[in-house]
Formats: C-alpha cells, structure tokens, sequence
C-alpha cells in the first residue's frame, strides 16, 4: 500500500513538472536570463543581480494573506480559501463556505496597499467563483528637474488597482485547478495611464504518504499583455518648420512647399512587461492528530525580474477545542538578488534592517467559529533587508 501511494506521489509530481517545464525555461531558468528592458545593454548591472523596477505594474508583486507571508511565501501548495486567490487560485477548490477578506499593508515608503476579495462554492461544491480588488495608494511626490534638484514647488501623485475574477474546479477527489483573469491599470502623474490584461493559474494534487497528506502544486502569475503608457500631459504642440511658430517654411518661395498649421504629438514611451512568476511547490504533514498538526512547505520562483527565488516554511496549529484554532508559523524566502554585505563598496552602511536576514518572516493567528460561521486573524512580520520591513494583517469571515 505505501509502495502504491509512493507510486502515485511521484507520478503526481512528474505530472505536474511535465506542465511547468517549459514555462520555467521560457522564463530563463537554464540560463539565467532575465527579460527586462531586453533592448538595452545591462550597464552597471552586476552579473545575477535583478531587472527589479523595469517591470510595469510591480504592485502585482505585494503579497496578501498573512498566513503565506508568514510561511515565507512558501504557500502556494498549501493555500485555501479566499486568499488562495493571489497564491494560486487552485486552491479555492478545498473553499466549504464563503468567505471575504481584507488586507492592508503599510508599506515601503508610505505607500498604501489594500485588498480585498470575496469566494463561494457553487453548485454541488466541486466549484468555486470568486473575485478580487486591490488598490495601491502613492502620497504626493516632488516634481524636480535638473535645474531643482530638490523640487520645483509642484508635486504629482500616482496610483495603481487591479481588478478580477477566479474559478477553481475539482477535476478529482486528488486534483484542483483554478484561473484568475485580472484587469491592471496604472496611473501617474495626472492621467498618465496604461492598462494590461492577464492570467494566474494552478493546480494542486494532494494524497497521502505514510497516512500523512502530501501536497505538490504548481502556478503562475501575472501572465498577460504589456503596458503602455499615454496621457494628455504626453501630448505637445509641434510648431510649422522654421523658427518664430508661425508660417515660416525653410524656402522663401511661398509655393515651394504647402503652409500648414501647428500641429500635435505626442510622446512616446518603453512598453513595460509584467512581473511574470511561475513557481512549483511541495508541502508535507509532519506530524498529525486530532489536536496537533505540523506542517512543512517549500518553493521554487521563477521570477522574470530577478533570479531564482527559494521559500520554505512551517506552522504549527492546536486546536483548543472545535470551536477555537491558533497556530505559530515561520519562513525564510531566499532571494538572490540583493547584496548581503552592510556596507557598500564605498564603506557607506545601508539604510533599512541588516540585508543578512532578508526574507525572513513570522507569525500567527487562530480562527474562531461561531454558529456555522468563522473569524480568522491572521499576522505576519517580514524582513525586507535594504528596505526594512513590513506588517501584515489580514481578517477573513467565513458564513
């Protein structure tokens, strides 16, 4: 009997690289390639270092749901119910009831991120529907230019939302898929704005392997078109040829050439691509009974930004009794990218927590029902090395 599950597990997990293999090598992963501003030279860009901050939309990028973040990001196999929405929406199919959720984070650079999103099942349970709204507020910022280095007086503001809706369906008892279709919209400096399109998708296989449930899962993110960006404020006025702005053709012969009005144009920009990300997934139950349960997860990132990404975590839950569940959990997401000395090569110390201990995440919550429905809380602490560190909370109901 174990040889058979053993058997099937492996089988699973083939079956599931057989579908992200070519995603991940289209994405670099043999060459470590990266895909940024792909016509231009990497001048000043150190060998493995990231292309983050040439990708339109890198909002898409903020985690939701501070029992992931809390994992280390290592969630995508493990994830259920209404957050399984950003992670990977598969995972809605182990979704029993409805269930809506906020998120907000206070992030990097006062910067205001918010989600929320709602999910049901529907139907005879085998499928779910849900849809998604997160908005990222930017605070004013300073106009300057060469001449006012520190600002001219002026200030502009900027925004980012994405919009959506995911279906997941129970292909099996053992295996879920799920997509999400989203809306991205991005907008600057006084209705500067650029739209794109795109897709997450995934799917997990769960079954058991010495009487203890094992998970493998696969998704990806933000798959879709380009952005970019046009507005009014890139529109300017093109005056007749010559000098003086009016009619004044480079000939002294009225008939040389036809006499025209001034005329508009309009700035043209980069056409940003977005931040794609194509993960695999493993998680595994340690330890179970009816009060204790200790889990285990790992993953694989793929990001078209930046270089092979590593995540791992655990959480620990007890249940009080059936009515009350709490939970520890911890993470590390191991990023690449980043230097990981506390100076730079100039002896100048970084600003921000020590860079050694970026990715490292913590948390906790319970769940809480009452009369058929539930409360979850849910907090996370995450270590962004140079660029300090956020709090995560995150409130799901359940009815």
């Amino acid at each position: 009997m174990l040889r058979k599950t053993a058997i099937k597990a492996m089988s699973a997990a083939c079956l599931i690289l057989l579908f992200v293999a070519p995603c991940l090598y289209s994405q670099g992963v043999m060459r470590q390639e990266y895909s940024g501003l792909d016509k231009y030279s990497e001048q000043g860009r150190p060998e493995a270092k990231s292309f983050v901050g040439v990708r339109a939309a890198e909002f898409l990028t903020i985690p939701v749901g501070a029992r992931g973040i809390a994992l280390g990001s290592a969630y995508s196999a493990i994830c259920e119910g209404v957050s399984s929405i950003w992670w990977n929406p598969a995972g809605l199919g182990f979704l029993e009831d409805r269930e809506a959720m906020v998120t907000v984070v206070d992030y990097t650079l006062d910067l205001t991120y918010t989600y929320g999103a709602f999910a049901m099942p529907v139907g005879d349970g085998r499928v779910s529907v849900g849809a998604f709204f997160g908005y990222l507020d930017i605070p004013d910022m300073k106009i300057t230019t060469i001449n006012s280095p520190l600002g001219t007086g002026r200030t502009f503001n900027a925004y980012d939302f994405q919009m959506g809706g995911s279906l997941a369906y129970n292909l099996s008892d053992r295996f879920t898929g799920g997509i999400s279709l989203k809306y991205v919209h991005q907008d600057v400096f006084n209705n500067i704005a650029g739209n794109a399109f795109a897709i997450d998708a995934g799917g997990i296989y769960h079954t058991e392997l010495m009487d203890r449930e094992i998970k493998f899962a696969f998704a990806i993110q933000n798959l879709g078109s380009n952005i970019t960006m046009r507005g009014p404020n890139m529109i300017i006025e093109v005056p007749p040829e010559g000098s003086g702005g009016a009619y004044s053709d480079f000939s002294t012969d009225p008939n040389a050439m036809s006499r025209r009005e001034s005329r508009d144009a309009m700035y043209l920009t980069h056409t940003y691509r977005l931040p794609t990300t194509v993960k695999v997934a493993l998680s595994y139950n340690l330890f179970t009974n009816e009060k204790v349960n200790w889990l285990l997860s790992g993953e694989l990132w793929r990001n078209s930004n930046i270089p092979i990404s590593y995540a791992t975590g655990t959480e620990l839950s007890y249940n009080f009794n059936p009515v009350i569940t709490a939970a520890l959990r911890m993470g590390w997401k191991i990023q690449t990218d980043e230097f990981t000395d506390n100076t730079d090569q100039y002896g100048y110390e970084y600003m921000g927590e020590n860079p050694t201990f970026r990715g490292l995440s913590f948390g906790g919550g319970f769940t809480r029902k009452i009369g058929g429905k539930s409360i979850q809380f849910n907090y996370a602490y995450r270590n962004k090395g140079q660029l300090s560190s956020d709090n995560f909370f995150s409130f799901t109901f359940g009815f």
